[in-house]
């Protein structure tokens, strides 16, 4: 299930899944976020803070990552179940480089520690 762009750099690779059945694309060790949909309809751009906040990807890998690195466990790749969600594009431009500013420590902690492996 690997591909060459998994050791690309000293960052963890992300899997976005946008169909069903991530769990699928999860190797042994992997871990899997699940995005919840918006709660409500938006206009395009115009996300409430609920639930811009239930798909915050950032904030979902810096938690990860804090957790990760509290318990001393090792995160070796991420699966994020998106199937759910209208569009996926939000996401993957959240954790492509250059696509949407890094705001704070969060935010550019995310940027070095992770990296978009592949989109399915």
């Amino acid at each position: 299930m690997s591909t060459p762009f998994d050791k690309a750099s000293s960052s963890i690779p992300v899997t976005v899944v946008t169909t069903a059945g991530a769990d699928r694309f999860a190797e042994p060790g992997a871990t899997l976020l699940h995005l919840d949909p918006a709660l409500h309809e938006h206009e395009p751009g115009a996300e409430c803070v609920a639930c811009a906040a239930r798909g915050d990807i950032r904030a979902m890998l810096f938690d990860l990552l804090q957790s990760a690195r509290a318990g001393q466990r090792p995160l070796t790749s991420v699966v994020v179940d998106a199937s759910e969600l209208a569009s996926a594009m939000p996401i993957i431009d959240r954790l492509e480089r250059g696509k949407v500013p890094a705001f704070g420590l969060r935010d550019h902690t995310v940027a070095r520690s992770f990296h978009l492996s592949r989109v399915v």
